[in-house]
């Protein structure tokens, strides 16, 4: 892509800046490597697949990028969105590399957006941003004991539920387990409640 813009040069010996250009207007922004509808599409991407796939799937689309790239993409977004102070969020950790390094994502359940991505998993830094967002009554997390501590220590006026797929997820361990133990009882009752056959011997003796 070439884009042609003018360039103006400033006879004010006092200017701090001496030469300006004429911006792209909705294209791109200054000193971006893209247009604003492929970084659109980067984040589309990111949000839906994550970083290691979606630089995948852009591949195989003829838009090579880094999953670092991505998921930069993903955070400078969640920053400069307009600040609307949330009231129902969802908690839940993120991967920066998948079974190393994990970090925690914070999303606006309302506005069913990316609020923002804190670059470590624990109760300390979870709680540390509860505080900084006072306007929050009900965070939706999933059972780990470290976010419910960071909620309680961060947000203890905020209400803690747990998210439906969380909630299907456990049921399924519990009745899993319920079934499989009730299935062994009645198997072993059942063994135990049939009568072997006794020796010819003591048939006759019997009778």
């Amino acid at each position: 892509m070439k884009l042609l813009v003018g360039r103006w040069r400033c006879r004010n010996e006092q200017c701090d800046r001496r030469i300006f250009a004429a911006g792209a207007g909705v294209l791109a922004v200054p000193s971006a490597q893209r247009t604003q509808r492929a970084a659109e599409i980067i984040r589309l991407f990111g949000r839906a697949a994550g970083g290691r796939p979606s630089e995948r799937l852009l591949a195989r689309l003829g838009m090579p990028t880094s999953d670092d790239t991505i998921l930069r993409h993903l955070k400078r977004d969640a920053t400069a969105r307009a600040v609307r102070e949330p009231r129902v969020i969802g908690i839940d950790e993120w991967a920066w590399q998948k079974g190393r390094t994990f970090g925690t994502i914070i999303g606006d359940l309302q506005a069913r957006e990316v609020v923002d991505v804190v670059t470590d998993r624990s109760s300390a830094a979870t709680a540390a941003w509860l505080r900084r967002h006072p306007s929050v009554e009900i965070i939706n997390r999933d059972r780990q004991g470290l976010y419910a501590e960071g909620a309680r220590l961060g947000a203890p006026q905020a209400r803690q539920v747990a998210d439906r797929s969380h909630l299907a997820q456990n049921g399924d361990v519990w009745t899993g387990g319920y079934a499989w133990r009730n299935c062994r009882s009645a198997k072993l009752w059942r063994r135990s409640s049939v009568r072997r056959p006794t020796s010819a011997s003591t048939c006759r003796a019997a009778g």
